[in-house]
């Protein structure tokens, strides 16, 4: 009789399904997250999401890494939450920019 590896026991085989499973959706997240619309209202309303680079955006080991995050900004409703990187919220606060960084820079400055 064939036995699963211990870390198939604990790992679903889709992560990424897995985490769309248990993350929670807030109100403040962008739509279809959420209720909040991605065109701004006015000026003051943030359309940023985690993607963009917010400096509270912690990523997830690995290539989930990519998509899921943890968000550490304690003004932000999602703070201390799983968060996937399009769900934004308006605490949105761009990582510093480096000397000489071309205006893409966010997209691609999270550490992968």
């Amino acid at each position: 009789m064939a036995t699963k590896s211990k870390a198939s026991k604990t790992q679903p085989a889709n992560l990424h399904e897995h985490l769309w499973r248990v993350v929670k959706k807030l109100p403040s997240d962008f739509e279809p997250y959420g209720r909040r619309q991605r065109a701004a209202q006015d000026e003051d309303d943030w359309v940023s999401d985690c993607s963009c680079g917010c400096r509270h955006f912690l990523p997830l080991e690995g290539k989930l890494g990519y998509d899921w995050g943890v968000c550490a900004n304690p003004k932000s409703p999602r703070c201390g939450l799983l968060t996937f990187e399009h769900q934004g919220c308006r605490e949105f606060e761009p990582k510093a920019r480096a000397a000489g960084d071309s205006p893409g820079w966010s997209a691609m400055s999270r550490g992968r």
